[in-house]
């Protein structure tokens, strides 16, 4: 069993961060549905790949991919870079996202979530406890 750190980052601002390149996709004056929908995007692929680390399998990223094979191909492109990006930029964050909300605050929309660990079949390093 490999073992893993926790990050010193808040879960929200790191999906925030895989995800940027979604989030700047979206249009100037984009509504909070439009960014619910990015979001759910984002947190769907990060999940699986989490899930997948945690099983030991692809059996998640190959469900999403087969889940957009009839979505048009850019929406397609954009899932395939979130899995490529956490797989070699995030791929030592095992932190799936559980709980998620976002909401609107003086004109901005602030994205909050909670992280979830499998801590039944994940062993951290001891020193990632101290922080």
């Amino acid at each position: 069993m490999s073992k893993y750190s926790l990050p010193n980052t808040k879960i929200s601002a790191t999906i925030m961060e895989f995800g940027k390149g979604v989030l700047n996709a979206l249009p100037a004056d984009y509504s909070q549905s439009e960014m619910e929908d990015a979001m759910l995007t984002i947190i769907t692929v990060w999940n699986a790949i989490v899930l997948d680390t945690w099983h030991n399998t692809d059996k998640n990223e190959k469900m999403v991919l087969d889940a957009l094979s009839q979505a048009p191909k850019e929406g397609q492109l954009q899932v395939k870079r979130l899995i490529k990006r956490k797989k070699t930029k995030f791929s030592d964050d095992i932190r799936a996202v559980g709980d998620h909300w976002i909401r609107e605050e003086q004109g901005d929309f602030i994205f909050g979530c909670e992280a979830r660990l499998d801590i039944e079949r994940i062993s951290l390093n001891e020193d990632s406890l101290k922080h």
